[in-house]
């Protein structure tokens, strides 16, 4: 019946589906209080709220404080009655949600990323993921209203297309139509959406950034990604490939090669594979450390085996992870003096896996920011829904675009 609703073009139609959006979007407003964001007069929204009761699509969750009279009913959305899809593609993994139209984790699947995981192997996958998700919980295709995709860019969002993403294990990413394949077997509205757009999302609506009016979510892993929140509305910039700079600032004017071409990116020095170079660059000119132990063959140490190396002591991969940190807190810095947000949320490996280089960067952002901006008060955390915020976020996307039609 949902579908039904959001396919009307009439006026009641659309009404209902703004009366709808905002019980979802925020649960426990009164009847008066939905009138008032929808400007519909209290009857036609009380008449329209009745109507999507007998619809079995929200119900009375309470009663608001009386201010002297009766008390008012507060209204939530029946969750379990339609489904979204949230699916997060990153170099290193894949993440399916099923989700209820709250945003609530219904169920999960995950699979590793590898050379073999070409794009139709992984869309492939991503179907079967999705099939099976449905099956094991007893709900048919018809009660999904659609499928969110987030991924690293570049990307064309508005042909659903990724363009041509660096360091993917596997060979093929390049022009690759997501959006078109997957309707090969879903008939279903698709989105593709920047992941860091959509963790933003996901945490402005429900977790660490929930009620700021501006707020920035960085991932850092193989390379930097942003998410921007400004004046309450996380930009979404159409057909911007570089979707805001991806790490791509200038740190050190004469500094290293980027991936990009450039010298001096925030990337080529902040990053897993900046991370990388220089502590085998330094094992190679013979500094000590523990990897020299650990590991037979120098060009094979692993970021994971740099993790064990910090949390364990070892001055030289601590010293590479203090240099790259001061590089971070430089970035957040400028975009701080930029955009003055509330609140930062640090995502993604190099933050979460190494809490020197977490607690540096603050530190230091912290120094720069404050000599320009003394009476500022930015909050820093690592965000409350963890790996999965990607997916949420791509499956309230989605949400939002059938809503705007």
């Amino acid at each position: 019946m949902l579908k039904k609703i959001l396919e009307s073009s009439t006026q009641k139609g659309i009404n209902l589906k703004n009366i709808f959006y905002y019980i979802v979007n925020e649960s426990g407003l009164t009847r008066t209080e939905i009138a008032e964001k929808t400007g519909l007069k209290l009857s036609t929204c009380g008449r329209l709220i009745d109507e999507l009761m007998e619809l079995n699509l929200i119900y009375e969750c309470g009663e608001a404080e009386s201010s002297g009279g009766r008390r008012a009913k507060k209204y939530d959305v029946k969750a379990n009655n339609n489904f979204l899809i949230g699916v997060d593609i990153s170099r290193t993994k894949v993440n399916v949600l099923l989700l209820e139209i709250n945003l609530e984790i219904v169920a999960e699947e995950k699979f590793e990323m590898n050379h073999l995981f070409t794009p139709d192997v992984t869309l492939m996958k991503i179907t079967e993921c999705i099939n099976r998700l449905l099956h094991m919980n007893g709900i048919e295709l018809d009660a999904v209203l659609g499928i969110g995709i987030s991924s690293i860019g570049p990307l064309d969002i508005d042909a659903g297309v990724i363009i041509n993403p660096q360091q993917f294990p596997a060979p093929g990413w390049k022009n690759v139509e997501v959006v078109k394949q997957l309707k090969e077997h879903f008939n279903l509205p698709i989105i593709l959406c920047y992941g860091e757009h959509s963790a933003l999302v996901a945490e402005h609506r429900l977790g660490a950034v929930k009620g700021c009016v501006n707020a920035l979510h960085i991932n850092k892993g193989i390379g930097t990604r942003l998410g921007l929140l400004l004046n309450g509305v996380v930009v979404r910039l159409s057909n911007a490939q570089g979707a805001l700079g991806q790490g791509h600032m200038v740190v050190e004017i004469a500094g290293r090669k980027c991936s990009c071409g450039n010298y001096g990116c925030l990337n080529a020095y902040t990053t897993i594979p900046a991370i990388l170079g220089e502590v085998k660059k330094k094992l190679k000119k013979g500094d000590d450390s523990l990897l020299k132990y650990k590991v037979k063959d120098i060009s094979n140490v692993k970021f994971t085996d740099v993790v064990y190396a910090v949390n364990n002591d070892d001055p030289l991969t601590k010293q590479v992870i203090k240099e790259a940190a001061l590089y971070s807190a430089t970035g957040l810095s400028n975009l701080i003096n930029l955009f003055q947000p509330e609140k930062i949320v640090l995502s993604g490996p190099v933050y979460r896996e190494l809490p020197l280089y977490y607690e540096i960067a603050i530190e230091k952002s912290k120094e720069r920011y404050k000599r320009l901006y003394p009476d500022l008060h930015v909050v820093f955390s690592q965000g409350e829904l963890g790996e999965n915020a990607v997916a949420i976020g791509a499956g309230g996307l989605l949400f939002d675009t059938l809503f705007e039609k």
